[in-house]
């Protein structure tokens, strides 16, 4: 036997109007929240640009892009200055270790303790990545026959 359409049409209809008076309520309750409304329900600023920055997907992407390219050059241009000489004493050994500052290692090749093996793993993919982008060969830009 089938199912009476009625009902449910008229429930769709009353749901409809509890979710449109629920919105202006919710809609109210979340400007106070935010300070933009006071206690007796005057409005105090006009505009949502006042209080937040809209932006794009596209506009998180390339901001994103940007940053991690400008991480790349600085690691590129880390890497071509010369490293220096630190002098740090092991409290427990009282054993002298000098680390280079662009490496990181000591006089024996070790890294210091805090230093983790994964993050300077990703660190050298970054750099080594950085480095073929900006790699150009003398032949390809220079003397291209015609």
């Amino acid at each position: 036997m089938g199912r009476n359409n009625r009902s449910r049409k008229r429930r769709d209809e009353m749901n409809k109007i509890k979710k449109a008076r629920y919105e202006a309520k919710e809609l109210i309750r979340l400007k106070k929240t935010l300070g933009l409304l006071d206690a007796d329900g005057n409005e105090i600023m006009k505009d949502i640009s006042d209080v937040v920055e809209i932006k794009t997907s596209k506009e998180l992407k390339r901001e994103a892009k940007s940053k991690e390219e400008q991480e790349l050059i600085y690691e590129h241009q880390e890497s071509l200055e010369k490293g220096e000489k630190v002098k740090v004493t092991n409290e427990n050994t009282g054993v002298e270790h000098i680390f280079n500052s662009k490496t990181l290692k000591d006089q024996y090749g070790n890294y210091p303790a805090w230093f983790k093996k994964k993050k300077t793993a990703k660190r050298l993919r970054k750099k080594q990545h950085s480095q073929k982008k900006n790699f150009k060969q003398a032949w390809t830009t220079v003397n291209v026959p015609l």
